[in-house]
């Protein structure tokens, strides 16, 4: 996905409001009012939320009968599985924008094949106890997640400081973190990236390729 992309999807979710929207339509669909009796808010303002949210594809709505006998009312729902990461330490920034969709995997094919576990009077318990599993297993993956993003920081401050030190132009030094965080050597791309002429990169690649045999 692109960083516009995230941008835009950041920008929505940084209201609280939006945030406490998707965490009821994550349940079940639901109309304005619903809304904005469960908010505690203007149908007015839920409804403006909504709106944006429905423009940039997150949650979608349609047109359905009244539970109680009424008018047609418009529910709404979530509508696109993505996550959304944002890394930040003294020598670390990344920023990702994922789906939520994947291949199966055969390391947790026994937990997707407890999926079907019917609809008697065991089902919910049945799926309390799968969560529990699923949420164990991501925590462990989060604990390795989060060692290795250490140990990748630590790898970074240390390039960077050795960067800075030995290289007084500070183009070549950008281009040189740019090329250590990312691992992108294309003059092409790191030019786009770095908004610079791609030209001016080749001349600055050739000038560090002098000092440093990094490409």
């Amino acid at each position: 996905m692109t960083l516009e992309e995230f941008d835009e999807m950041l920008k929505l979710l940084q209201n609280p409001t939006r945030r406490r929207i998707l965490d009821i339509l994550s349940r079940e669909e639901h109309y304005p009012l619903q809304l904005s009796r469960a908010l505690n808010s203007s149908q007015q303002a839920v409804s403006k939320h909504l709106k944006d949210m429905e423009d940039k594809g997150i949650v979608v709505s349609k047109v359905s009968k009244s539970e109680r006998g009424g008018p047609p009312t418009r529910r709404y729902t979530v509508n696109r599985k993505f996550s959304l990461r944002i890394d930040i330490g003294p020598s670390l920034f990344e920023t990702r924008m994922d789906n939520i969709a994947g291949k199966r995997v055969k390391e947790y094919s026994h937990l997707e094949d407890r999926l079907d576990v019917g609809t008697d009077d065991r089902f919910l318990e049945e799926s309390r106890r799968l969560i529990e599993d699923i949420d164990s297993e991501m925590k462990e993956l989060e604990k390795k997640r989060k060692y290795l993003l250490s140990l990748k920081e630590r790898t970074l401050d240390k390039a960077f400081s050795y960067i800075h030190d030995n290289f007084d132009n500070y183009l070549q030094r950008n281009v040189l973190y740019y090329v250590i965080r990312s691992g992108r050597t294309d003059p092409k791309i790191i030019a786009r990236d770095l908004h610079m002429r791609e030209d001016d990169v080749e001349l600055l690649i050739n000038e560090i390729k002098e000092e440093l045999d990094i490409w």
